[in-house]
């Protein structure tokens, strides 16, 4: 054993049972607050849903749509009409200012988008809150 120490040298220490708890609990405390900041930063102040949709024709097509927002903010969402291919037919920007009372409001839009082609489907793409300055 001693010329192999003589060799390579001694063998090195390892952690601490002390020392590897201490880094075991700070990892997990950091893991902990970091999953917190994500699930914080992703909350959204805007919900919306597909009410209902009419395919009037090849060039038009309708949407009832439900929004649900804070009272004071304005939204902008964005409504499509895609084919039996998914592909996108049709588009519409709906801003939705804000309404009166305080908290948060659901309010039903009646959306008309026309299309390219024939639209076998139609909804709100998604919903954000517009920063106002």
């Amino acid at each position: 054993m001693s010329s192999l120490t003589n060799r390579y040298g001694s063998p090195k220490r390892g952690l601490s049972k002390r020392t590897r708890l201490m880094l075991i609990i700070g990892a997990l405390g950091l893991s902990m607050v970091a999953a917190f900041y994500l699930a914080m930063a992703n909350h959204s102040s805007v919900q919306f849903s597909d009410n209902s949709f009419e395919v009037l024709s090849n060039t038009q097509s309708t949407a009832i749509v439900d929004i649900t927002k804070n009272a004071e903010d304005t939204v902008q969402c964005e409504v499509r009409a895609m084919n039996e291919s998914y592909a996108i037919v049709g588009w519409k920007t709906l801003i939705v200012g804000p309404s009166e009372g305080k908290g948060s409001t659901t309010q039903r839009h009646n959306v008309n988008l026309r299309t390219e082609a024939l639209a076998t489907t139609v909804g709100i793409e998604e919903c954000r809150v517009l920063k106002v300055s």
